[in-house]
């Protein structure tokens, strides 16, 4: 499996009206093969990994996407795995600082 690091523009068209749904949702598709190749190449700490550990997930409200925040072991820095809804697939990943992004932290 290939890694798809999304431009922002990419990442940015598959948000709207975000909803954190952490809480209720289940996995719409496995995302650890992909979590592990983002290992591979530095991207994600090998204890996210290993453990499973999500973050967050929230859902745009068209439910087409939802994105998976993996914590990277630096304050409010992800990389969040952007999930396809519709087609059931791994769209790609975007490396984010919430912090820079949106003045949270």
């Amino acid at each position: 499996m290939r890694t798809n690091q999304l431009s922002r523009e990419e990442f940015k068209s598959t948000m709207s009206g975000m909803v954190d749904v952490t809480e209720i949702v289940d996995a719409a598709v496995d995302i650890w093969e992909y979590a592990a190749q983002l290992v591979n190449i530095g991207s994600l700490p090998k204890v996210v990994y290993d453990d499973n550990i999500v973050e967050y997930v929230y859902r745009n409200d068209s439910v087409t996407f939802d994105h998976v925040l993996l914590p990277t072991g630096a304050p409010n820095v992800f990389v969040v795995v952007v999930v396809d809804l519709v087609q059931k697939s791994i769209y790609g990943h975007y490396p984010i600082d919430l912090s820079k992004e949106y003045g949270q932290g």
